[in-house]
């Protein structure tokens, strides 16, 4: 879309990583050439079976285990059944009164989930437990020590996939395999494997599984290490592949993406595999182009403990969305936690580790590969501190004096069917109507970084709404921003608020009513519409270039925030002139109204990133009784 992301720096390596070249080369000749099956008895067959065998060799080589089996697999969710499958029905053999499953609190869903479904369908009675973890995200081995001869099964992990916390497999190692102790063992290696020495045979490990996408080999293909003694139930039984282990024809071309993986780990010299003093040198050049261009930041996971390719960080003041979304307008790919629980609110594993909410919230999970340049990781900082000057300009970090606040006019913010409206007058005064103790953070953090004096509260409901619900939404404030000294709760029926003329238009409707200028009656609610039609497009790039110049008076609003914004950028990506898009975020769209900038005659198309954000303006502007105005489904990212 933009110069930024013609050098695209993906930094999110812990979810996926794209496929080396010659990985992909390997795995298109496995296909077009090396293609047989392995079960056939014929050359071609046969020359896929040596493939295979010696992928496997390779493999136990690579994790030091030449004397475990290694099965390969689907990935690493297929290994985790598997392992816990295979255990469990062996340990329900055993009389162990009140037994126990143990794994780590920090763990990757994928393992708990497994241990309470697989529980629960072999009936084998035992209870869950998380063990608990340290502020640094290590687990607690007194706490192992002390349910250990009850356990049947122990799950942790080498290295966490959002903090980069290395497990220290010796110390777990006492713990667990103790004399009083028949419990299986399994390590989660996935986020391991390429970042730390792996010696497995030297080990008690029962299990571990891996997965070959999060280390530039193709998604669909990872492997299974088993110690020589552990049980093994095959979960997935057919034709008696894999040695009766794992039937299915085995996946070829993702077994050659390995192959190939596993030849450039073992390269002695010359190798793409960077060594662990670079790869902290690395994270060391990006921690502090973080801290140059954000200023109040704290990493959330502690270097010493953590595997160099893994920065998890919080930056006060400031939302985990705001944080993605100016990376993402750069072309720097990061994640919010992590990939697999990006809809939560907070990060449970550093809720686990006890961090403050605000850190737990608003995190940033930033991974490389350990086949990094120095020049994407120069690349990457470069671009980071670019950052710094749209935050200055965009009020993300305070603001000047002399600076108008990014916030002036009126601003509407909705969760859960519910809309506060924020209105700043000339004065640098700030009015809150309608509030709502779910709104309260991202109220305060733009009063606190635009430094702005809140002088009223304006409640639709104040007849009704309870003394207790109104103490709330005081105390849910920061004592920076809220002072009863300087901020009143009138129940008046209209208020001359600088240029705006607020009036209460119904005691039972959560309506007001704000003049500006030449617009009356702009009508603000404490609730959301509902239930509006939808207008959605669907549009290639082309077809969009065609639509707007066929019709020279539409317009294209990005509903982006201001400082993800590149309108030149992305009307050169899109074909379309410079003046047909204009930028106005959807918490701004009534100001942009009041203010005249749209009108409701006129004919709009709306897009973002994803074409989430532009769905709820459409949902708003149709709420305003805008007729003409269409929602891009699908955004820039499948626009471009």
């Amino acid at each position: 879309m933009s110069s930024a992301s013609d050098q695209l720096i993906y930094l999110d390596c812990n979810a996926t990583t794209p496929v080396m070249p010659q990985i992909a080369s390997a795995v298109m000749h496995s296909m077009e050439v090396c293609f047989g099956n392995p079960s056939s008895s014929h050359i071609t067959g046969l020359k896929a079976r040596r493939l295979m065998e010696q992928t496997r060799d390779m493999g136990k080589q690579i994790i030091g285990a030449p004397k475990g089996r290694l099965l390969f697999t689907s990935g690493a969710t297929e290994g985790i059944q598997t392992s816990i499958v295979s255990a469990l029905i062996e340990a329900k053999k055993w009389a162990i009164e009140n037994p126990v499953l143990l794994y780590g609190a920090t763990e990757h869903k994928a393992v708990p989930n497994t241990l309470k479904h697989w529980n629960d369908v072999l009936n084998v009675g035992a209870q869950i437990i998380a063990i608990p973890v340290d502020e640094k995200g290590l687990l607690d081995l007194t706490f192992i020590e002390k349910h250990i001869s009850r356990s049947l099964l122990v799950c942790t992990m080498i290295v966490n996939n959002e903090t980069g916390v290395a497990q220290d497999i010796a110390k777990l190692e006492r713990a667990i395999k103790t004399p009083q102790s028949r419990a299986f063992w399994m390590v989660d290696c996935v986020q391991g494997l390429g970042k730390q020495n792996l010696d497995l045979d030297n080990t008690k490990v029962d299990y571990a599984p891996f997965s070959g996408h999060k280390l530039y080999a193709p998604k669909g293909i990872g492997f299974l290490y088993l110690d020589e003694n552990a049980p093994l139930t095959p979960f997935i039984a057919g034709g008696g592949q894999e040695g009766g282990a794992r039937s299915g024809t085995e996946n070829l071309p993702g077994i050659a993406g390995l192959n190939e993986l596993f030849r450039l780990m073992l390269e002695e010299s010359g190798s793409v595999f960077k060594p662990v003093a670079k790869l902290s040198e690395f994270r060391e050049q990006l921690a502090i182009a973080i801290q140059d261009t954000f200023g109040d930041v704290v990493f959330n996971n502690d270097f010493t403990v953590s595997v160099p390719t893994t920065l998890n960080f919080s930056v006060a003041n400031m939302f985990g969305s705001e944080v993605m979304n100016l990376f993402d307008s750069v072309g720097i790919r990061v994640s919010a936690g992590s990939a697999c629980s990006s809809g939560a609110a907070s990060s449970f594993v550093l809720d686990a580790m006890n961090l403050p909410n605000w850190q737990s919230e608003n995190a940033i999970r930033l991974s490389f590969g350990p086949a990094a340049s120095s020049d994407e990781i120069q690349l990457a900082c470069d671009k980071i501190r670019s950052l710094k000057l749209r935050l200055q300009n965009h009020c993300m970090l305070g603001r000047d004096v002399e600076q108008q606040p990014c916030a002036q006019g009126i601003n509407e913010y909705e969760t859960q069917g519910l809309v506060m409206t924020l209105v700043v007058n000339q004065d640098n005064q700030a009015a809150i109507i309608n509030p709502t103790c779910a709104l309260v953070k991202p109220i305060e953090k733009v009063l606190k970084r635009q430094g702005l004096k809140l002088a009223y509260i304006l409640d639709a409901d104040a007849s009704t709404k309870s003394q207790q619900e109104r103490l709330s939404f005081i105390n849910a404030l920061d004592d920076e921003v809220y002072s009863d000294e300087h901020c009143n709760w009138p129940q008046c029926e209209s208020l001359q608020f600088g240029n705006y003329t607020i009036t209460r238009s119904g005691k039972d409707d959560y309506t007001y009513s704000i003049s500006h200028g030449e617009m009356t009656d702009i009508i603000v609610s404490a609730k959301q519409q509902q239930d509006l039609p939808t207008n959605n497009v669907y549009l290639q790039s082309d077809e969009l270039a065609n639509l707007v110049n066929d019709n020279p008076a539409m317009m294209i609003i990005d509903t982006r925030e201001p400082y993800e914004y590149e309108g030149e950028e992305l009307a050169s990506a899109l074909g379309v002139a410079p003046k047909q898009i204009i930028n106005i975020p959807v918490n701004r769209l009534l100001n942009a109204y009041s203010e005249g900038h749209i009108r409701k005659e006129a004919d709009y198309l709306l897009l973002c990133r994803s074409g989430n954000r532009s769905g709820v303006a459409l949902q708003k502007l149709l709420g305003y009784g805008f007729n003409n105005v269409r929602n891009i489904a699908g955004g820039v990212a499948e626009l471009l």
